[in-house]
């Protein structure tokens, strides 16, 4: 993460850190903040030579160096030019390409070296100000980072990797103030990233090439850059908070893979995708999301010519609390797997006869709830320190939604549950819970016939499973029905299905 976090924030910072401005800027004015932004951000920029000639500023040979943790991040770029105009703005041109390097050298796994080259042909650059405030608009027809070499440990690996945005359109809002804040928006025609990895000294190949169309990406968070980058805890203690958001419209996927004695092959398309992320010292949300997903495998390792598989919506997402406390705080987690259908192939292995219904299968989870961490997360020491078997505080657990669609059979649910965390004995180190499910199952004993008809399941199996579902159902409206309500009562230790008490 700090890593990827030194790449970005460089490049982020040379097209959008000015902060200070006044309501009308000049090109000095921009470039002195520049190096005062950069300065708070452990950045270093060092110019070969700055020259004022008439409303136009140029810096050339500019220097840009970043420490982070076990490494470094270095920059050259030939010209940068500012450029004051009449309304109050400064235009911003730099040099059509540029290159960086990024140096690791970790203190357990071995050294590695990257040479990256940005081009940015086209590149427009409008920076404005006003009100505490300083905007920077940009056009760009593309822009490209390539690897130029790469080498582990004194090793040259012989590697293609590129990265284009093409039409870009896009800017960034930066806010003064004690800890400066960063919107930024981009849309993008069309991204594409391609990778060709060869084995040294082997036949071996790696080769993925993703593209995607309708690219927009939206950013909001403190430009906080603390004395100890490493530490996340720290930072998110004085104030770091980030949400980033992302979408593309269709897009296609292939990943090939082979050596002397196997091989994989990936490939596939989705209509639509998204993804979200936020951080603050409240809590943490990730979530990510596709439609219209169609994937095909195939492999040395797989025992099919070809494994496909169709997703009408594939979707996940994580809400936790980031800080120890002692107050209770918001957590969630939402699993999606939408309408999924596998091919013929596969069903022809599974179900020859055609007995069961080939219907796509559907999974959905919703649970949401309260609870607190015991320790810090971000901080491995932490841990250590805990002396409670669990690392949390479990306060309440709502079960939203719960459907699990398959083979013509379905089975839903919903329930909440509260939980005594200053009960540890009733259920045997567990906090107390008391609260009740609802559960509904259709089509189950019509299933299990199926199975026992195709083999699949013994009959005694399937008599044992009649006699559970009998012990913790009982019928309900329609056809192949059977509902349960299952009840815990933590100050008792009672569990019931149905009224009728299991424990």
């Amino acid at each position: 993460m700090t890593h990827r976090t030194a790449l970005c924030g460089t490049t982020a910072f040379l097209l959008a850190s000015a902060s200070f401005a006044q309501a009308e800027i000049t090109g000095a004015e921009v470039w002195a903040n520049w190096q005062s932004a950069a300065e708070s951000m452990g950045q270093t920029l060092t110019p070969g030579s700055q020259t004022q000639a008439g409303d136009t500023l140029t810096i050339s040979d500019l220097q840009i160096s970043m420490p982070f943790p076990e490494g470094s991040v270095e920059g050259s770029i030939a010209m940068v030019e500012f450029v004051d105009r009449s309304d109050g703005t400064v235009a911003i041109s730099m040099s059509p390409s540029y290159d960086m390097s990024v140096s690791v050298d970790p203190e357990f796994d071995e050294p590695v070296n990257v040479g990256l080259q940005v081009t940015q042909e086209g590149l427009s650059m409008i920076a404005s100000g006003g009100d505490g405030e300083v905007v920077y608009d940009f056009l760009a027809p593309s822009m490209t980072i390539s690897v130029t070499d790469f080498e582990a440990d004194g090793e040259a690996l012989d590697m293609v990797l590129e990265a284009a945005l093409i039409d870009m359109d896009g800017k960034y809002v930066v806010t003064e103030g004690d800890n400066p804040n960063v919107s930024t928006m981009l849309a993008a025609t069309q991204m594409t990233v391609d990778v060709d990895v060869k084995e040294p000294g082997g036949d071996g190949s790696f080769v993925m090439k993703l593209d995607y169309a309708d690219l927009t990406a939206e950013s909001t968070g403190s430009m906080l850059m603390m004395a100890n980058p490493g530490d996340l805890s720290a930072m998110l203690a004085d104030g770091l908070a980030t949400a980033t958001s992302m979408a593309h419209g269709p897009a296609t996927f292939e990943v090939n893979f082979q050596d002397a004695s196997e091989m994989f092959a990936l490939s596939g398309s989705a209509e639509t995708g998204e993804f979200d992320v936020a951080l603050d010292a409240e809590a943490l949300g990730y979530s990510f999301g596709n439609t219209g997903l169609a994937v095909a495998m195939s492999g040395s390792e797989i025992p099919l010519p070809e494994v496909a598989f169709g997703l009408g919506e594939l979707g996940f997402g994580i809400l936790m609390p980031t800080q120890p406390s002692d107050t209770p705080g918001e957590f969630g987690l939402g699993i999606v797997l939408g309408d999924l259908s596998v091919s013929d192939m596969i069903w022809s292995m599974i179900d020859a006869g055609g007995q069961l219904s080939h219907d796509p299968a559907t999974l959905v989870v919703d649970v949401s709830g309260q609870a607190n961490w015991l320790f810090d997360i971000f901080n491995p020491e932490s841990a250590m320190e805990v002396e409670a078997d669990m690392p949390a505080e479990l306060h309440s657990l709502d079960l939203n939604e719960l459907v699990l669609r398959l083979a013509g059979a379905e089975l839903t649910g919903t329930g909440a549950f509260t939980f005594d965390n200053a009960d540890l004995e009733t259920f045997d180190g567990m906090p107390a819970p008391t609260g009740s499910i609802d559960l509904q199952l259709v089509g189950g004993n019509g299933l299990l016939d199926t199975l026992v008809a195709m083999g699949l399941v013994p009959e005694d199996q399937a008599m044992g499973a009649r006699m559970m579902m009998g012990l913790f159902a009982r019928p309900g409206d329609g056809e192949d029905t059977l509902v349960s309500k299952i009840e815990v009562d933590g100050a008792t230790g009672a569990i019931s299905a149905n009224g009728q008490r299991l424990q």
